[in-house]
């Protein structure tokens, strides 16, 4: 009698997994040895072959349910040795310690920024390694607590790391249960769990979003399960932890009826509360970062470069003298007003805008579940946006991982290839290698699907 294996326990596919799986956790020692900065081109092939491997696990472990607890425990040691590594690729890690630091010894972190003389006393070596010390922290309120509980219990930079690493375990979790909520196929969380982009923007860099992401992924759970007031509380908290989720706010709001709305009204208050009563409940490096940074957009960049063609500075600086010559007023605003007229400003305004009208038009789509309309609204304001960091394609990536966006996916292949930039803006081929091809792909697919459908 011929024996079949059942589809949910495939020994073949099992190997291919912890075969792959050791691969990974070489290739993930090897990172954690070097310099990712310096030797950024090897990083990149590293990328690629983790990427390469996360790809063959998800085809193995299609249908196969055994091996899923395989996935979360290469999940656990792929953190767990990039959290051992030199936060080389990015110096965020340092301003959280930093600002953790500052509030466990009695300092408000949002009126002092770290080049204040009033807190030399607390510099130690790691402060060289703070970017842009000149500039209060950018980071909302619930982040900040999170780095004054771990700095209050001696964590450094290792302790802070290893906290994101745990939390980007989190966000697994939450997917997990997200998937399992929407009716998804399980296997799809290894998408996100190895995608290699998640383990070292997390652990190996030490950045705060996991637990931002986290919050949003358990949102769109308890929208699925119909738990307004619940998932009110999380969408509020991670507003706290980043602003992006201020965008979900709108299409929320839509779906759930007043006590709700009151309960993300009321949890935005409270976490603000305990920063508001002793100084700025937000810090003003946020309006700053907002106003003058710029890195890796595309759609942004090319409005800008468009309006810098058309010089709106000199076309547009006589039409405001002029309207000023007639209607007069306040010259402080005035000259606010001239500021506004130069490329870099009315671009601003106008991905602004556009970003509005795409969170506005998807709040009123109706057939949408919660998880789609969250997964379309962070993709739109992130494309749209004059700032695109390698980590913040982790607030999208979980939702790309459960509905399965080849699109997205291949992004989070090719989105380190921003790193090339450095600390400037990364250069037009680069970016269009980095955006082009997942477009080419999407192109390539809707082309192959409508001819097959032209055939039927």
């Amino acid at each position: 009698m011929i024996q079949h294996t059942r589809p949910n326990d495939n020994p073949f596919a099992v190997r291919i997994i912890l075969v792959a799986g050791l691969l990974s956790a070489l290739l993930y020692a090897w990172m954690a040895a070097i310099d990712l900065h310096d030797r950024l081109a090897l990083y990149l092939v590293l990328h690629g072959a983790l990427f390469g491997l996360m790809g063959l696990v998800w085809r193995q472990t299609m249908g196969v349910a055994s091996a899923l607890r395989w996935i979360f425990v290469g999940a656990v040691l792929f953190r767990l040795i990039a959290a051992f590594g030199e936060p080389t690729l990015s110096d965020d890690v340092y301003r959280y310690v930093w600002d953790g630091h500052v509030q466990a010894e009695g300092f408000h972190p949002y009126v002092h920024a770290p080049a204040d003389p009033a807190l030399a006393a607390l510099r130690n070596e790691d402060w060289t390694r703070i970017n842009h010390p000149e500039l209060r922290t950018i980071y909302p309120p619930l982040a900040q607590m999170v780095f004054a509980a771990l700095a209050s219990s001696g964590a450094g930079t290792l302790g802070f790391k290893l906290f994101f690493a745990v939390a980007d375990l989190g966000v697994l979790v939450a997917l997990a249960w997200l998937l399992r909520r929407s009716g998804l196929p399980p296997d799809r969380i290894v998408l996100y769990a190895w995608n290699p982009l998640a383990v070292i923007e997390t652990a190996g860099s030490g950045h705060v979003e996991p637990v931002g992401v986290a919050l949003v992924v358990v949102c769109a759970a308890w929208m699925t399960g119909r738990r307004a007031k619940l998932a009110a509380l999380a969408l509020a908290a991670a507003v706290h932890v980043k602003v992006l989720p201020l965008i979900l706010i709108p299409g929320a709001i839509r779906r759930w009826r007043n006590p709700a709305v009151l309960v993300l009204v009321l949890t935005l208050a409270a976490l603000a509360l305990p920063y508001a009563l002793t100084g700025p409940a937000i810090g003003s490096g946020l309006f700053d970062y907002a106003e003058r940074w710029e890195h890796n957009a595309v759609i942004y960049s090319g409005v800008e470069s468009l309006l810098d063609r058309l010089d709106t500075g000199a076309t547009l600086k006589p039409w405001v003298g002029r309207l000023r010559g007639r209607l007069g007023g306040d010259d402080a605003l005035w000259d606010r007003v001239y500021t506004k007229v130069w490329p870099r400003e009315i671009a601003r305004m106008i991905v602004g805008v556009l970003a509005l009208v795409w969170v506005v038009r998807l709040s009123f789509r109706r057939g949408l579940s919660a998880s789609r309309e969250i997964f379309l609204g962070l993709a739109g304001v992130l494309l749209l946006s004059p700032i695109l960091h390698p980590w913040y394609v982790l607030w999208i990536l979980p939702f790309a991982a459960a509905f399965c966006s080849i699109p997205w996916m291949i992004f989070s292949a090719l989105v380190p290839l921003a790193y090339i930039g450095g600390l400037g803006d990364v250069p037009w081929v680069v970016r269009l290698i980095e955006y082009g091809i997942p477009v080419l792909v999407t192109a390539a697919w809707f082309l192959t699907r409508s001819g097959s459908h032209a055939k039927t």
